[in-house]
């Protein structure tokens, strides 16, 4: 009687309370899911949005020197030297290092100024100077700034 009993209660299959708990355990996972994939989108947001920071951070911080800047000129199509007016008669030169461009000290010192740079070129139309920068997604930027460059 008991075999009997075990076997009727295996082919009953779910109990309406069984199956509302599997149901649960479902929209558990779905909403977990859906949380995931928002908070994934906010992180790639916010990686775009730190490297248009980190660009124009860049610039500026080549706009600052700039206005400091008595001379510069151009090493080659990587490479930019910029001579400063103050009393430690400094240069900077400013290059392509691994995946970073850096800004170098004849006093010593690098500071990274723009990381994660494929590549980088610079041209000189009269004064002015054409910085164009590949980031590692792909994404190409420009921009044109007025420097004093001396004639080469």
């Amino acid at each position: 009687m008991r075999v009997m009993k075990v076997k009727i209660w295996n082919e009953q299959g779910f109990t309406f309370l069984e199956s509302i708990f599997q149901l649960m355990i479902f929209i558990l996972f779905a909403n977990i899911s859906l949380l995931l994939i928002f908070w994934f989108r906010e992180i790639i947001t916010l990686e775009k949005m730190t490297e248009e920071v980190n660009w124009e951070l860049f610039i500026y911080d080549l706009n600052q020197y700039n206005e400091r800047t008595l001379t510069g000129k151009l090493n080659s199509s990587t490479s930019l030297q910029l001579e400063l007016i103050d009393e430690a008669d400094r240069y900077f030169i400013f290059d392509r290092s691994e995946f970073h461009i850096r800004k170098r000290s004849n006093l010593g010192g690098n500071e990274i100024l723009l990381p994660y740079v494929d590549l980088w070129s610079l041209t000189v139309d009269g004064n002015e100077l054409l910085v164009k920068v590949v980031m590692r997604d792909g994404t190409r930027r420009e921009r044109r700034l007025v420097m004093p460059l001396a004639d080469e």
